[in-house]
């Protein structure tokens, strides 16, 4: 069971990776502001069990640690 867990925990945290990767630069250029590119990005991750994982105060702060690009 430990192993399926070790397995799981990692494919989630590709997901999130692969996330941070597409997901958010699509984000960010769609979205008028910082703001409104953070609430698109937390749309999807209060819908993924990837995200979901981390707990919602976990998951909250690091979307709003989101930053744009510079």
């Amino acid at each position: 069971m430990a192993v399926w867990s070790l397995i799981l925990a990692w494919w989630r945290r590709r997901q999130r990776m692969t996330d941070l990767e597409i997901l958010w630069p699509i984000c960010l250029e769609q979205a008028t502001d910082i703001d409104h590119a953070r609430a698109a990005f937390a749309m999807h991750c209060f819908q993924d069990p990837a995200w979901l994982a981390l707990g919602e105060d976990r998951m909250i702060e690091f979307i709003e640690s989101l930053e744009g690009y510079d």
